[in-house]
């Protein structure tokens, strides 16, 4: 018979960090997940489950039928588990199953602390013995001057420090018994392990540390690495929350304080006799020698991935081939100092995202940020109940730098809980690429970003808070979240330059009293309709009309002449349709609402202007180049378009009154003509600025930054003189077929006269190109100061970018 890949079954919940070494090692990790929801998961791409289970039923006989189907097909040789809350159902599972029956013996030893003293007690390692005694509040509050301060007092039955503090006087008392005292009986109402039971112990007082160990079927223990923590106390916080935690020790200098340390982890695990398990072993190093706080039948916090990352041990394979009897892997010899910050906020809170981050990413040996909590929802201190969310990692050469940096993190207000931080403008970024956030001065602002999880960047992570969601133009996903987080710091401006983000950003702004543009103006530019409705009675006004049909096709094409077809909210030329005559019209396939507009003569344009409080500035006039019928698909652009001086003066006065009709207040605007001779006809306008790279060309020949003039002025912070790189820019765009190679393609391209920079789309090429996003490719051109203005104007007018022919 052939033998199973190995394999390790894993119960209720595993985080990234946790498992890469079993899937690196080519064990297969089997997993039933906890159906409940839960913040801190894997990524299911990576650990997919195998099944679901409500793991608050407890042990059921379908838990029991699952996992012996999963032990007949997989033959899995381990039992995992990565959290307190599935220690006691992991022991049950494997007892009820004779062939697990070896696995996760006497853990239920490592549930009760009360228990676990009493054990303690009865070792011969005076490490392990420690006063401890369970207590009542009440009975405490009756006599407080009698008890024998400073003490510590916990919960006999949590984990994560929760609800952990050391008194140090009847005050201190008094103020537990008012404030954590109710927060525990609610952590633990509906709970079936968890109780308010509390201890009472002496006060160990010294550095924090912990050993993880790995226990083979027949008691063999092999411990790992001391990890040392920071905890609350250490940072000039009154509680023992886990602040940080790095390896290696401090205490590996001392070998027999190393060996010491190392028994105490033995003994303790003796003492409570587990067996074919793990053990999470805290301590405290007081002055006579390093003293046993508590055990746990689990992996330690973030142990797994901050041994790996040091030592190069992956615990996670320890452990299955602990729980397998085979023979570990050993860890390196020289490892490298690696640790983790978590800090806590001071009070209860909604998450906004990093603050400060260039403070963080400016703390030697930084290496990345992240969190377990979204935008708007709650944080606040472990003694409310809270356990890690946020997590900041660190890498140095030694380990008394690398404590350095992880304390220097308790200097930095990380959630803007200063009242400092309120002085920040903070602005609201509804969709968009990083365009909308990259640039010098942004950095004088918080930005909160609502963007679909598709498009996030790298930079976007680094420079906003996230505010995740499946479509920005759905504000009723996200409304309750921003309402949130308004109403503990407050946007002064909300803007978007994404098509689907400009009516949602202007309902906000609306909504919530800030700076925005006017809805009106954002509604009349998505409706083309509604766009043709305001023209109605001007100079400018041209035939137009609702059509649902084809026989309303043909009518007004009948009437008026040829026609453009057009989706009343469309964009990108989708779904634009020239009609010549009433039979073009046989065979139309109309979806949705859409306009029928008289076709307008000439050559055709864009206007990029810019608001800043309904005060109007013209930045340049491009000319456009299209496919023509019957898609009009854009070809290209140049800018500044080469016109005559009253051409012009012509364009530019009609796009100032459209603006100023349509109550334009904030913001760029990209608006669509064609001029005919003497006449000038709108196509349609968009309040944002224009698509194509020609924000960049109006960025960089005239030296306005669209987006960072946009909320500078919103917010009214100070912007560098503009400066300009170039003094024409003009970009071609390029047809492939399927059997084009790419590097020779671009490199072609960057020959051509004036190229500065190609792009190319190769999953597009030999794909018809209906509409702007089928294009292939790219090659974005420049003329400086010192360049002949007649030369390049020849480069753009070269066959190879005038047409959508092939590059040859």
């Amino acid at each position: 018979m052939p033998m199973s890949a190995p394999a390790c079954l894993i119960l209720g919940n595993v985080r990234d960090g946790e498992y890469e070494g079993l899937l690196a090692e080519g064990i297969t990790p089997l997993l039933i997940a906890d159906s409940r929801k839960t913040s801190k998961i894997a990524d299911a791409k990576r650990i997919s489950p195998v099944a679901l289970y409500d793991f608050s039923k407890g042990l059921t006989a379908e838990l029991i039928e699952l996992t012996q189907q999963l032990l007949n097909q997989h033959r899995f040789t381990s039992v995992l588990n990565f959290r307190e809350s599935y220690v006691a159902i992991s022991a049950q599972l494997c007892a009820a199953i004779p062939a697990l029956a070896h696995l996760h013996r006497n853990v239920e030893n490592t549930l009760d602390k009360v228990l676990q003293r009493q054990r303690f007690l009865r070792s011969e390692n005076p490490d392990l013995h420690v006063v401890s005694r369970e207590v009542r509040i009440d009975d405490l509050l009756a006599r407080p001057a009698e008890l024998p301060y400073p003490f510590i007092l916990k919960p006999a039955s949590l984990y994560s420090s929760l609800f952990v503090r050391c008194i140090h006087d009847r005050q201190e008392l008094l103020d537990y018994a008012t404030h954590e005292w109710p927060m525990l009986q609610r952590y633990v109402a509906g709970k079936t392990r968890e109780s308010d039971q509390l201890l009472l112990e002496e006060f160990l007082q010294g550095s924090n540390h912990s050993i993880d160990c790995a226990i083979e079927p027949d008691g063999t223990i092999h411990s790992f690495a001391i990890v040392d923590v920071i905890a609350g106390i250490d940072i000039g916080r009154g509680d023992f929350h886990h602040f940080a935690r790095y390896t290696p020790s401090t205490l590996e200098a001392d070998a027999h304080l190393h060996e010491r340390c190392q028994r105490l982890a033995h003994d303790a695990v003796k003492a409570l006799e587990l067996k074919g398990t793990f053990a999470h072993v805290e301590f405290i190093l007081t002055a006579d020698g390093p003293r046993i706080l508590e055990v746990g039948a689990r992996p330690g916090g973030s142990r797994i991935h901050v041994i790996r990352q040091a030592w190069d041990l992956a615990l996670d394979v320890c452990y299955h081939r602990a729980l397998s009897a085979q023979p570990l892997p050993s860890a390196s010899q020289t490892p490298t100092p690696f640790g983790i910050a978590t800090p806590f906020s001071r009070s209860d809170r909604l998450f906004d995202g990093l603050h400060h981050a260039e403070r963080i990413s400016a703390v030697p040996g930084f290496q990345r940020w992240y969190a377990y909590v979204n935008p708007g929802e709650a944080i606040g201190p472990v003694s409310n109940g809270f356990q890690n969310y946020l997590y900041l990692e660190f890498r140095q050469p030694d380990t008394a730098s690398l404590r350095q940096s992880l304390l220097a993190v308790a200097d930095i207000d990380v959630y803007g809980e200063n009242a400092t931080a309120a002085d920040t403008r903070h602005v609201l970024v509804i969709g968009g690429r990083d365009s909308g956030l990259d640039w010098d001065t942004a950095r004088q602002l918080r930005f909160t970003l609502v963007q679909q999880p598709a498009d996030v960047t790298d930079y976007q992570r680094q420079q906003a808070t996230l505010v995740l969601t499946a479509d920005i133009a759905d504000l009723s996903a996200y409304r309750e979240t921003i309402e949130r987080l308004h109403q503990q710091r407050p946007f002064d401006a909300v803007v978007s330059f994404s098509e689907l983000g400009l009516l949602p950003a202007s309902q906000l702004g609306e909504q919530l009293g800030i700076s925005h543009n006017s809805l009106r103006s954002v509604e009349v530019s998505r409706d083309k309709l509604r766009f043709r409705q305001l023209l109605q009675g001007s100079r400018y006004e041209l035939p137009a009309g609702a059509v649902n049909s084809v026989e309303d096709v043909r009518a007004f094409v009948l009437r008026h002449g040829p026609a453009i077809v057009k989706p009343v909210d469309g964009s990108g030329s989708l779904g634009v349709y020239a009609i010549d005559t009433a039979e073009d019209a046989e065979g139309l396939a109309l979806a949705g609402r859409n306009l029928i507009e008289a076709f307008a003569r000439g050559d055709e344009y864009s206007v990029e202007s810019l608001s800043l409080d309904g005060r109007h500035q013209i930045l340049g006039i491009t000319r456009k180049h299209t496919s023509g019928a019957p898609g009009y698909v854009e070809t290209g652009h140049d800018f500044p378009a080469a016109l005559d001086s009253a051409s012009r003066a012509r364009i530019e006065d009609a796009v100032l009154w459209l603006l100023e009709r349509m109550g334009n207040r904030w913001g760029p605007a990209h608006t669509e003509i064609k001029l005919d001779g003497s006449h000038l006809h709108f196509i349609e306008t968009q309040t944002r600025f224009g698509g194509d790279q020609i924000w960049e060309m109006v960025w960089k020949t005239t030296g306005v930054h669209l987006a960072a003039s946009t909320i500078a002025g919103m917010t009214g912070i100070a912007l560098p003189a503009p400066a300009k790189q170039f003094v024409k820019m003009a970009i071609r765009y390029i047809e492939a077929d399927p059997a084009t190679d790419p590097q020779p393609l671009k490199a072609r391209l960057l020959q051509q006269p004036f190229a500065l920079r190609a792009s190319l789309n190769q999953d597009r090429f030999g794909r018809p190109i209906r509409r702007s996003a089928d294009r292939h490719g790219y090659v974005l051109l420049a003329c400086s100061d010192a360049d002949d203005p007649a030369l390049f104007n020849a480069a753009i007018s070269n066959p190879p970018f005038t047409t959508q022919g092939q590059v040859q």
